[in-house]
């Protein structure tokens, strides 16, 4: 006899689809009833086990022996034959380094990374981070209308990073356009074979951009982190290899600045849809980083992540097979009522905000966070006190990335008081 939750679950497996419009536009009700449904199952469409849980998914970062981290950036769906020969053809060399490599390999990497955000250098960019959002406000905020991503959110993130890696501020729409190509390429569904193909096209197109940078950097040093990486050498004195510099370059221009501008967007988007947390942010600044953290837990804009099986093992109880793709639904976790009281409530007061798993957890613990949550922070409070009347435009519909991990507004269109 076939019950509601075994009819629940069959259609969970065959529907679930995080690359649907529907989905796109909102994942949280679909989110909320896979949760309801099962901690884990298999998704048809996507061919991966879905892991909704809090705890579920915490002890899967914590145990990488189990369950590694080398498709973490390996593309969703595979790709057709011609966007793979034209990643062939571009020279795309990309290797395991640090996302998508397990220790030991991933201590040696992550140990010569780790310069990159010391606190130091991150307190470092707090002038530059302040006095850029200043001028933009000032350059680009006009006549009561203004787009917060647009016109603020999508740049400043990449110019903080050029600031660490040594690269100038004209590249911005280089460095831009290829992380578009990564998003789609490696966490997309391709509307076509074409689209997919332009995708890989592009996509080597910034690898050898990032590996232009590390030969330039060999032939030439310069005291900007790109030189640091080019010459780094691990605990055996070993240097990192050509390939191995690039990949961490080319990580650095993705992951630096991309998800820091979906945080960004998120905040504004949370923040000024709720008056209250919006007047009680300008009123006490002080609460700003907390709110960031609940921007974090509620609107990630990480909002899921990969693993790969390296045995057969189980999942609260649901045996999973060797070599198995597992999503692990981040924003299903931080919305777990077991974790987080009343979860689908927006509270900039939340005590236990920070527990969310936007960053990961365990070993692959995000590096820039320390950089995003500066930049969330300053950002804020500099906007904030200077728009009180900032709401955003009515009538307006939010796109978002077409792909299954990294989400935030596109555009986020606000007006004031003049």
């Amino acid at each position: 006899m076939t019950t509601v939750m075994d009819a629940d679950l069959e259609r969970i497996t065959a529907q679930f689809d995080p690359l649907s419009e529907d989905y796109l536009a909102d994942p949280y009700p679909h989110i909320s009833e896979a949760r309801g449904v099962a901690p884990v199952f298999y998704s048809e469409k996507l061919d991966h086990w879905v892991v909704t849980r809090y705890d579920l998914i915490r002890q899967i970062f914590l145990n990488p022996q189990i369950f590694s981290a080398a498709n973490a950036n390996s593309p969703v769906l595979p790709p057709c034959p011609r966007a793979a020969k034209a990643l062939e053809e571009g020279g795309f060399r990309y290797v395991p380094t640090m996302t998508n490599v397990d220790p030991p390999a991933h201590t040696r990497v992550r140990r010569i990374a780790n310069a990159a955000f010391t606190p130091k250098r991150v307190a470092e960019l707090e002038n530059f981070i302040r006095e850029t959002t200043i001028r933009f406000c000032n350059e680009r905020f006009q006549n009561g209308r203004a787009d917060l991503v647009r016109d603020l959110a999508w740049e400043l993130p990449v110019l903080v990073l050029f600031r660490i890696l040594g690269i100038g501020d004209d590249q911005v729409p280089r460095v831009k356009k290829g992380s578009w190509n990564r998003i789609l390429f490696i966490y997309g569904r391709p509307r076509s074979e074409a689209d997919q193909v332009s995708a890989a096209e592009g996509l080597a197109e910034f690898w050898r951009y990032a590996e232009a940078l590390v030969e330039e950097r060999t032939r030439e040093p310069r005291d900007d982190f790109t030189s640091a990486l080019t010459w780094a050498t691990d605990s055996d004195g070993q240097r990192l290899t050509r390939e191995e510099a690039a990949t961490l370059v080319l990580n650095l221009l993705f992951a630096g600045h991309e998800t820091t501008t979906g945080l960004l967007g998120n905040s504004f988007n949370r923040l000024l849809g709720d008056r209250d947390a919006w007047q009680a942010i300008r009123a006490d600044p002080t609460l700003i980083p907390n709110a960031v953290e609940e921007v974090l837990r509620l609107d990630s804009s990480v909002i899921a992540w990969r693993r790969r099986t390296t045995q057969a093992t189980s999942i609260a109880d649901v045996p999973i097979p060797p070599n198995a793709k597992l999503l692990l639904l981040l924003a299903s976790a931080n919305r777990d009522p077991e974790v987080f009281p009343d979860p689908d409530r927006f509270d900039i007061r939340r005590p236990n905000a920070k527990d969310h798993l936007s960053f990961g957890h365990g070993v692959h613990l995000c590096l820039g966070r320390p950089l995003a949550r500066l930049q969330a922070k300053v950002v804020l409070e500099e906007v904030s006190a200077r728009f009180p009347s900032m709401r955003l435009s009515p009538d307006v519909t939010l796109e978002f990335p077409p792909n299954v991990s990294f989400r935030g507004p596109l555009s986020l269109p606000v007006v004031w008081n003049t």
